[in-house]
């Protein structure tokens, strides 16, 4: 009553002819510039990002969608519906502006990091060991005022508890 089942076979039993083209479509396809590989990393991290992005608006919009239909159980099924409508709709445009406004603060904040530059420069140094002397190198030793615009570490006394 049952076809027995076929014998198994590989991809190059089956299609004997393939393995050249297969071989084919490798080499015109290999990337040509070494620039073209080891973006592998920043690609999954990009399209992770957006995959996370869409699911987030989808699921705001149809648990706002879900809420507003179980709220208006008492309307007629015409008002829930466009009651349901309307909310999803308004909470669409509402993630999509503040989006628009991350990405637009990311822009800025781009700008603004490009005009900083950062000067490293080594003040003092010293050396841990057996004979505790200080190593300074270079002539001079800083100390620089402190500015109160940045945010910076507060050093506070700890009481031993006993």
């Amino acid at each position: 009553m049952t076809n027995p089942t076929p014998p198994m076979e590989t991809f190059s039993q089956r299609f004997p002819t393939s393995t050249g083209m297969a071989q084919a479509f490798a080499a015109v396809n290999r990337p040509t510039q070494k620039d073209d590989t080891g973006d592998d990393d920043i690609t999954f991290n990009d399209v992770n990002r957006q995959l996370m992005l869409i699911l987030n608006f989808v699921l705001s919009i149809f648990g706002v969608a879900a809420s507003l239909w179980v709220l208006a159980r008492w309307w007629s099924t015409p008002a829930r519906l466009f009651l349901t409508m309307g909310g999803s709709l308004l909470v669409g445009i509402a993630e999509v502006a503040l989006y628009g406004g991350y990405i637009w603060h990311l822009g800025e904040a781009k700008k603004k990091d490009k005009g900083f530059k950062e000067v490293k420069e080594i003040v003092q140094t010293w050396a841990v060991g057996a004979d505790d002397d200080g190593v300074t190198v270079g002539e001079k030793n800083k100390s620089f005022p402190r500015n109160e615009n940045l945010r910076q570490r507060k050093k506070e006394k700890t009481e031993a508890k006993s």
